[in-house]
């Protein structure tokens, strides 16, 4: 992390933290101060030297200033690394009108594009945190106006904040979507509609207002790309604002998902029209950061619970190897676990489904299930589809490990001596069935008994042969539980 010089006042106010975040702090605190007035900055010096003057508690111990308990949580929250503990204490900083300290965040996390494990930028999840009010409970309605309001107040004390800004024009995008409600173009009342489009107007407002601010920030195009798309801008236009999103950080990929949604029959687009635009986009980025960018947007897409069961054409194995780039170099998360079963699932590939749900267990995450009935429903049809087939890749792999050995070579030559000797009639009457198996793999117990019988292919019938063969007795294998097979051709 690039580490800037600290001034000597900082050093005196955080003492205590200072040996340890003191070049994460600086980073955000350089930033705030070039956006201070002349006149702010006095005002603020002047009170840190007052409470810094302020007399001590009974007990002896020096009262900490406003200013050293601003940047102690700031770097508090830039350190945190729980992305819902990050978000309640972003939204706790609003609630308390702690305006500077949440400035001093969002510059901290813009300037360093710090990521969480599993690569979610922090910078994303800090404007998600302000994107709403929260509710006090289930049923509780959240006051929009008392919320929006607070936002209005930190503009006002801080004209010249575009985090300010992106945060109150995205709540005011989302208060629109709320006044409008769920369903069809064609079906909403137009009286909503005009509401919802004064919103978003609103919205489009205070972001060109910050169009011009020493300050850039990625989350900017984010929002504005919403904007253009709640107000049927043309692609051409869309297009633009994405290229120069690509142009000012390349790596922000929520800006490609929105593009992508925009894309899909539900709003601008044809079928296939997302999944093309997926694969031109992860091309010309290329490399593994292109791998990652496909697995991020088929991700948004295939996951998005408006869209449903729409018909989807991205590639799996592109996706998958997607993830994997994205877990090599940010890590994995239990949210992006869960994601990748549901893709899994999605796509019908239950043996992944089931490797990755067998990593989740019972951590499920809400918001790429919806509900635990479903989760439990996709992670017993993975279990149950994969089980089996496990068993036999697992046998046979045993038996391979068997075969490599010379007693091992011995005991197959003898068991296909026995087997044939006692059972070649059995198996020829059972092979008028259309889905004999071709392949057994045996289990041998300490005295030759057969332990397990597994059959393949997979999906054959074992009814005709099982009860002729589970209670057969061959010679003593090598070892107790012993995987042999037989060939039934």
């Amino acid at each position: 992390m690039r580490r800037l010089e600290i001034s000597a006042r900082a050093v005196l106010t955080v003492a205590m933290a200072a040996v340890s975040i003191a070049g994460t702090m600086v980073m955000g605190s350089v930033r705030l101060a070039a956006q201070e007035s002349l006149g702010e900055k006095a005002r603020r010096i002047r009170a840190e030297k007052e409470n810094a003057q302020a007399g001590q508690p009974a007990n002896g111990q020096k009262q900490m200033s406003p200013a050293a308990a601003d940047l102690t949580a700031t770097v508090g929250l830039i350190q945190e690394t729980d992305a819902a503990k990050y978000q309640e204490g972003v939204r706790l900083l609003l609630e308390q009108e702690r305006f500077r300290v949440l400035e001093d965040v969002a510059a901290g996390e813009r300037v360093n594009k710090t990521r969480f494990t599993g690569g979610e930028w922090k910078l994303w999840w800090f404007y998600n945190a302000l994107a709403s009010p929260a509710g006090k409970g289930r049923g509780v309605v959240p006051d929009w106006n008392a919320y929006r309001e607070k936002l209005n107040q930190w503009v006002g004390q801080m004209p010249q904040s575009v985090t300010a800004r992106v945060a109150l024009a995205q709540a005011e995008l989302l208060y629109g979507w709320e006044l409008r409600g769920p369903g069809a173009l064609g079906t909403i009342a137009q009286e909503k509609f005009d509401r919802f489009m004064a919103e978003v107007k609103q919205a489009e407002t205070i972001l060109n207002g910050a169009s011009e601010m020493a300050v850039k920030c990625p989350e900017w195009f984010d929002v504005m790309m919403q904007v253009g798309r709640a107000k049927g801008w043309e692609l051409q236009d869309l297009n633009t604002l994405l290229e120069r999103a690509a142009a000012f950080e390349p790596g922000y990929f929520y800006v490609y998902q929105q593009m992508a949604l925009t894309l899909t029959p539900k709003w601008r687009g044809r079928e296939g029209d997302a999944e093309k635009f997926a694969e031109d986009a992860a091309n010309r980025v290329g490399g593994r950061p292109g791998d990652i960018l496909y697995w991020e947007i088929a991700q948004a897409i295939m996951g998005n619970p408006e869209l449903g069961k729409a018909p989807q054409h991205f590639v799996w194995s592109r996706a998958l190897i997607g993830y994997q780039g994205l877990v090599a170099q940010y890590g994995v998360s239990t949210v992006r676990q869960n994601q990748i079963a549901f893709m899994a699932a999605r796509f019908g590939d239950y043996m992944t489904a089931d490797d990755f749900l067998l990593q989740v267990g019972d951590r499920w995450d809400p918001g790429t299930w919806g509900t635990q009935e479903y989760f439990e429903k996709v992670r017993t049809w993975a279990r149950g589809t994969a089980g089996p087939f496990k068993k036999i890749i697992q046998a046979y792999k045993a038996v391979n490990d068997n075969v490599a050995t010379p007693e091992g070579q011995r005991y197959d030559g003898q068991i296909a001596r026995e087997f044939t000797a006692r059972y070649a009639r059995a198996v020829q009457d059972c092979k008028t069935a259309a889905d004999a198996p071709t392949l057994l793999i045996l289990q041998v117990g300490k005295t030759g008994s057969v332990q397990q019988m597994l059959v393949v292919p997979q999906t054959a019938s074992d009814a005709c042969l099982r009860p002729k063969i589970e209670k057969a007795n061959f010679s003593p294998p090598p070892k107790p539980e012993y995987w042999v097979r037989v060939s039934l051709k």
